[in-house]
């Protein structure tokens, strides 16, 4: 854990795809100097920042440390700089209440900076710097399949959206009743081959070729997704057998599955990050937000947080809550209805109990 001292220097970076702009402060939030530089010259911003002061001394922060500012993040790693993640949420937050609203890339890095000094506690340390190197490889891995199976996914609904209308306007409102789903192996290999003859045929009307035509190529690019979603979670599942983390939340939650499982340690990457379970539940954005004044108490959702994980604890909430569920989470569901919360505000709670869950599976799992 980092600890502020007289000496400490806090170092905001805003970070770009070609150019970054490092601003240096003490602890009471005076400039102690500026230098902008590229990823093909991370070496003079290490010299500069040497100059700044005792490099135990030194804390680099960051807004982006997975896309344009991974190479700065992976070079102040290997040379022992701590380095912070700051949500661009409190960046934001510190330019509204600014009475100066500049925007430039030296205002920017100030502000980051300026995070650090007055909400710490609401920042992490960066992965790339705490967790150890196999454990960053998996996330890294399952980070990049995951994206790309989301924007399959993603994709394949909006191609059977699509085929829903074109063939209702073909076959009429019965195009689904001879099969078990619209899109079922059996279905599709029957549109493929009824189609292909009608785009085959000279006799037919253009109109309705066209319209034919244009199903038989949805279809063939519907399977294609499906070929590579199959492909991806088997390669998914297969390196989930390589982290004990992983491992242990299949086995001890109820209703995480392997994808599941893979999609909570792509951002979480390693518990080490959180000292405590009200961390790991802000961070989930599973933790309502207190708003208080005088006698008056009310707790509000938490709309921030990693949206992604806060889906993965959903899956698993909806999964406890089903028929064929967990005879606990089912309980606590019911239980919160009955004290008189809605439906929703029940799932929320149970989502941070299952964020408490996820928090001690994944310490002991190191253990």
């Amino acid at each position: 854990m980092f600890k502020f001292q007289p000496s400490t220097v806090v170092v905001g970076v805003d970070v770009h795809k070609y150019s970054h702009t490092a601003v240096a402060l003490d602890p009471w939030g005076q400039e102690k100097g500026r230098l902008d530089f590229s990823n093909d010259n991370l070496s003079e911003h290490a010299s500069w920042l040497n100059t700044l002061g005792e490099q135990k001394d030194i804390l680099v922060a960051l807004e982006d440390v997975n896309s344009y500012g991974v190479h700065l993040v992976a070079d102040l790693t290997t040379r022992g700089f701590a380095v912070r993640y700051v949500p661009a949420i409190l960046t934001e937050r510190e330019r509204r209440q600014s009475t100066k609203r500049h925007k430039s890339d030296y205002v920017d890095a100030k502000r980051v900076g300026k995070v650090i000094l007055t909400k710490f506690e609401e920042t992490l340390p960066a992965k790339e710097s705490i967790a150890e190197k196999a454990e960053l490889i998996i996330a890294q891995t399952l980070d990049l399949l995951l994206m790309e199976r989301r924007d399959l996914v993603k994709e394949k609904t909006a191609l059977k959206n699509q085929l829903h209308a074109l063939l209702h306007q073909y076959y009429g409102d019965h195009y689904a009743d001879d099969f078990p789903k619209p899109f079922h192996k059996r279905a599709i290999a029957f549109y493929l081959s009824d189609l292909e003859q009608i785009t085959a045929s000279s006799a037919v009307d253009i109109g309705k070729k066209m319209l034919a035509d244009s199903i038989v190529r949805r279809l063939k690019r519907l399977l294609l997704h499906e070929e590579q979603i199959t492909v991806i979670t088997k390669k998914l599942t297969d390196i989930g057998k390589q982290s004990l983390e992983v491992q242990a939340l299949s086995e001890k939650l109820h209703g995480c599955g392997a994808v599941t499982a893979c999609a909570i340690m792509a951002e979480v990457t390693t518990v080490k990050r959180f000292v405590r379970k009200d961390k790991f539940a802000m961070y989930a954005g599973v933790a309502p937000t207190e708003r208080s004044s005088g006698i008056h108490n009310r707790l509000h959702t938490n709309p921030f947080g990693n949206r992604r994980l806060n889906r993965a604890l959903h899956t698993v909430a909806l999964s406890q809550i089903a028929c064929k569920g967990d005879k606990r989470g089912k309980e606590y569901y019911w239980k919160k209805l009955k004290e008189g919360k809605t439906k929703l505000w029940a799932m929320r709670c149970l989502k941070r109990q299952l964020a408490n869950q996820v928090f001690q599976i994944l310490k002991q799992a190191r253990i």
